[in-house]
């Protein structure tokens, strides 16, 4: 999750963590390293010793965007233990929590999601978001797989469940989440998708105990 700037981190931290709130607000062009600078009390030169050009600072951010994003996932949809329900609220609650860090009060439609933010910037940043998306995408397939197959392991899922077709159907809902905040204003549609999705997927393939866990 993106946070605040705290003053006692290193200073390449300081003006990292900075740099991926303007970002996150504005796009590429919607910062400089004077603004950073000017935030920060320090100077352009400083900026420039950590991160040479702003290619290289957007570099470093995208690969800690990544990096975030995998673990987060990770831990969403493969910890040991934890039952397909679960995980789907899970999910959501964190995309939750991302929402309401850049769009605190209602009605807002700010960008929060930062693979929404890149695809924005695909002209600019080109086949380094390019790299950056297809990595996320490829970690949604490969754990929402594990995910299903556990479900079904552990009965929660009939034998004959479609894998393929339930991990398109939520790794395209989960990347779209971002657009759909902005269309409706409110992260009150995302949670109403979610949970018409996991109705859906217990009602065509869950158990009992599934469809009594998403009810």
């Amino acid at each position: 999750m993106l946070t605040t700037v705290e003053q006692t981190a290193p200073m390449r931290d300081q003006i990292r963590i900075l740099a991926q709130e303007l970002y996150m607000r504005g796009g590429y062009e919607g910062f400089s390293f004077g603004d950073i600078a000017g935030a920060l009390g320090i100077t352009r030169a400083n900026i420039h010793y950590h991160f040479g050009s702003k290619r290289q600072l957007m570099e470093a951010m995208i690969d800690g965007f990544v990096q975030d994003a995998l673990a987060r996932i990770a831990s969403h949809w493969t910890t040991q233990g934890d039952r397909f329900a679960e995980r789907l609220r899970t999910q959501c609650r964190d995309l939750k929590a991302f929402h309401h860090h850049f769009n605190p009060e209602p009605g807002q439609r700010n960008v929060w999601s930062p693979i929404s933010r890149l695809r924005l910037d695909l002209p600019v940043l080109g086949e380094t978001a390019v790299a950056a998306l297809e990595l996320v995408n490829q970690a949604y397939d490969q754990c929402l797989h594990r995910a299903v197959a556990d479900a079904i392991d552990a009965g929660e899922l009939l034998a004959r469940a479609p894998v393929d077709d339930i991990v398109r159907l939520l790794r395209t809902t989960i990347m779209s989440c971002g657009p759909m905040t902005q269309d409706h204003g409110s992260f009150s549609e995302v949670e109403a998708l979610f949970a018409t999705i996991g109705r859906t997927i217990a009602a065509a393939w869950g158990t009992k105990a599934l469809r009594q866990a998403l009810a």
